[in-house]
């Protein structure tokens, strides 16, 4: 009786863990591992294993107050009905990642969630942090920028369950050069299309005595970075938007 009851909480219960072939994974690519199973001191029937891609994001901004929440990216599902007492399970799991999901920089942060869903007890968990890293067109924007003249100050990621990509990343670079002053910040987002990103490119201008700051956009994409000097073509953007 008192194993019963352990077990219900998850002492002495069945255990899980996710061993992943690698704990980087490129945007738009494949995260693969395997999830491992670890019976405890008796049987269990379970209602399988679930794995969640999550990301941390703003889903509300009510004035100068910002809502968060841990949202899912991607998921899937084991099916197992029973773990016997002391018995070692595994399968392979893999997890296509979002093109639009956002890249470990900065304050962003990912990790898969692995849930062993026994019923009647507590479920045993298994939390691996994720480091998703950008293509190689958004990477090319990235350092363009940095070799342009502007430091990355910060980045959000933003919900919109109602937009064709729901969650979208901003990066908010700040110019370290007096030639850039009158710019306050850029804002760069992307947006995956076959074969690279476009890029959403926002100037926030500085207000002086007789004008009032605005803001300026432009698009573009980048498919093939390498034949680009992309620094000097982010300037250019910059520079016509002021």
């Amino acid at each position: 009786m008192l194993g019963k009851l352990l077990r219900t909480f998850g002492v002495g219960g069945a255990t899980i863990d996710a061993v992943l072939e690698s704990d980087e994974v490129v945007v738009g690519e494949t995260l693969r591992g395997e999830v491992q199973v670890k019976g405890g001191g008796a049987d269990q029937s379970i209602r399988g294993v679930t794995f969640e891609l999550i990301t941390r994001c703003i889903v509300e901004t009510r004035g100068d107050e910002k809502v968060y929440a841990n949202l899912v990216l991607a998921s899937g599902m084991i099916e197992l009905d029973r773990v016997r007492a002391g018995e070692n399970l595994s399968a392979q799991i893999e997890i296509d990642v979002p093109a639009h999901a956002p890249i470990s920089i900065g304050s962003t942060s990912t990790f898969l969630r692995t849930r062993l869903n026994v019923a009647g007890a507590a479920d045993p968990k298994d939390m691996d942090v994720i480091q998703l890293r950008p293509t190689a067109a958004m990477l090319a924007v990235l350092r363009g920028m940095e070799q342009a003249g502007f430091s990355l100050a910060e980045t959000e990621v933003e919900h919109n369950p109602h937009r064709p990509n729901p969650f979208v990343q901003e990066f908010d670079f700040r110019p370290r050069s007096a030639r850039d002053y009158g710019v306050e910040e850029v804002e760069i987002s992307f947006s995956p299309i076959p074969g690279g990103v476009e890029v959403l490119l926002t100037v926030d201008n500085r207000g002086g005595f007789f004008t009032s700051g605005r803001e300026r956009s432009t698009r573009f994409r980048v498919t093939d970075a390498t034949r680009l000097d992309m620094a000097a073509e982010l300037w250019k953007a910059i520079d016509a938007l002021r």
